[in-house]
């Protein structure tokens, strides 16, 4: 392989991993672009090769040069100070050295092995992966809150039934009296007829006047009210009861009836206010 063609193979990954030659992408493409870093570079890669080719001008290297770093400084500028020893190299990458040295990749200054891939990359991109899933999540849970209280449904539970009030039936006077009238005569035969037309007049007093009568009393009484009319306008001097006509004593007893009388035992409904979320979250019927 000629110096060009190793000078451009530098540039593709592929082609310097063929040629084994481990630099990253940045060193690689500083040490193409510098014709003597390019140079020391394509007469270590010639040691390495099992029969090398008579080797171009330019010194030969039994290690490999240090990865490109710099320009070289300007015309009369000092040269850079070392206070470190440079390390020396025992073997070329990808080959076992003499003896018992184990084999190893090249060290030089400015060399730092990379490993494949770029893992801080890749944990920043993991991290942002993390969080872009959390935060959708978040805002998917908030968007899901936010509808639930909006169309969440209020109403009334009944947690104790409605007792409704019960009645019973109970008598009570209502007030008014009736009258009735037996077959006992308040007279007695060979009595004086003013006398017997008093005890009448006693009698429908005390049961008839002065008192609220039911229909029934007061018919009873209109009737008795008019024989005794009738019997005063029949006396006379020394007239007297010869028979018992058909009027008996009257009796005033109190109108009984009947009523639905509360038990007092209504008892209200117990409920409460219940909140139903989503149709299933909450308290649903």
């Amino acid at each position: 392989m000629s110096f060009e063609e190793f000078r451009t193979s530098l540039t593709s990954a592929d082609l310097r991993a063929g040629l084994g030659v481990q630099l990253t992408d940045l060193e690689a493409q500083q040490v193409a672009d510098d014709p003597a870093a390019a140079q020391s570079w394509y007469a270590y890669w010639l040691s390495t090769q099992p029969t090398s080719p008579p080797p171009p001008a330019g010194p030969a290297f039994d290690a490999p040069p240090p990865a490109y770093d710099a320009p070289p400084p300007a015309f009369g500028a000092p040269p850079p100070a070392y206070d470190a020893p440079q390390p020396a190299y025992t073997a070329a990458p990808g080959y076992p050295a003499q003896g018992d040295v184990s084999v190893g990749p090249p060290a030089y200054p400015g060399y730092a092995p990379v490993p494949d891939g770029r893992p801080g990359k890749k944990k920043r991109v993991g991290l942002w992966v993390t969080l872009s899933i959390l935060g959708a999540l978040l805002v998917i849970a908030a968007i899901v809150v936010i509808f639930a209280f909006a169309t969440a449904r209020h109403w009334t539970k009944t947690d104790v039934p409605e007792q409704p009030e019960t009645f019973r039936s109970e008598e009570y006077e209502t007030g008014r009296v009736d009258v009735t009238m037996d077959d006992v005569n308040p007279c007695s035969v060979n009595q004086d007829w003013t006398d017997c037309t008093n005890l009448m007049v006693a009698t429908y007093t005390a049961a008839c006047v002065d008192v609220e009568l039911t229909e029934t009393a007061a018919l009873l009484c209109t009737e008795y009210s008019s024989a005794i009319d009738e019997m005063k306008a029949q006396d006379g001097e020394g007239y007297y009861v010869a028979t018992l006509g058909s009027y008996g004593s009257l009796h005033q007893t109190p109108e009984i009836d009947t009523r639905q009388v509360s038990n007092d035992d209504y008892e209200p409904a117990v409920t409460h206010e219940a909140v139903c979320y989503l149709g299933f979250i909450g308290e649903c019927e």
